[in-house]
């Protein structure tokens, strides 16, 4: 994917042209001939393979995190334009300017908010799947001890099973998990269809995706793998774009369009005390 950070004027630049366009002092962007209604493009970086969040109905964005930008970009001023980017490459295609938000279901952590300045927009889970002919379908972190797992690769639950999981495997006397990293969720999906894995292990929305739409796998864990918060993201030190979407988000919440639309996924709010929690504050 070309970075376009070379030839397309700053946010502050067209801040002086349109009063309602984007700052970022390291962000970029410029207006768009696709952009709707005379509104400035922002770029958008997802993992388009990751249904019900982010994937292609034909050729057309769709998901909980394109049907979002619908509503938001008006109230910012901007239409927003997907890139789809592999999920481990997001971050790196923010950081080169390639794309100026992440909107991908993407983890708060630790890690990642050293390099990314996050939004919170929602919380979410890992649920278990496994063949629906299974004799002993694990059911919890420590039932994944000794199988093999496929996950997607640079996710939040691949280190934690490489972590905590191996943990409560190690005290439990049994063998670690066995942690198979795909490029993207489906094929994940495929290696346990196809028997090359005994679980896959993924976010809980786009485990229930799954198991709809292929009869023969199931979900067996009893309740959420390691609960998270969820956010968008924006460069470092890109306050005046972050507060922006904040404000944006806001004025969604208030007219009551932001709860609608997670009531449809099945999700809720990230809290305060859960975006402190995962943060380690």
């Amino acid at each position: 994917m070309t970075n376009t950070t070379s030839r397309r004027p700053s946010w502050r630049g067209l801040a002086v042209v349109a009063s309602l366009s984007l700052l970022g002092a390291t962000a970029c962007a410029a207006p768009s001939s696709n952009a709707a209604n005379g509104q400035q493009e922002l770029l958008v970086g997802s993992d388009m393979t990751y249904p019900p969040y982010d994937y292609f109905e034909g050729s057309t964005p769709a998901g909980l995190d394109y049907e979002l930008w619908q509503l938001l970009g008006p109230k910012i001023g901007v239409s927003a334009t997907f890139k789809d980017t592999r999920f481990e490459q997001l971050i790196n295609g923010l950081k080169s300017g390639t794309f100026e938000v992440i909107s991908s279901a993407l983890y708060i952590t630790p890690d990642r908010s050293k390099q990314i300045d996050f939004i919170p927009y929602f919380s979410t889970g890992n649920s278990i799947i496994a063949q629906s002919n299974s004799i002993h379908p694990p059911a919890s972190t420590e039932d994944l001890c000794g199988t093999t797992v496929s996950v997607l690769k640079g996710s939040d639950i691949s280190k934690k099973l490489a972590s905590d999981a191996n943990t409560v495997c190690q005290t439990a006397g049994k063998n670690p998990v066995d942690a198979r990293e795909f490029a993207t969720d489906p094929e994940a999906t495929q290696a346990l269809l196809s028997n090359q894995v005994q679980a896959q292990v993924t976010d809980a929305a786009v485990a229930a995706n799954i198991v709809e739409k292929k009869n023969t796998l199931k979900i067996t864990s009893s309740e959420l793998l390691y609960p998270v918060p969820v956010g968008m993201a924006v460069a470092k030190g890109n306050t005046e774009l972050k507060e922006r979407i904040e404000k944006g988000l806001e004025e969604l919440r208030t007219g009551g369009e932001y709860e609608d639309l997670l009531k449809k996924y099945n999700l809720k709010t990230a809290t305060e005390e859960q975006v402190k929690a995962a943060l380690g504050n």
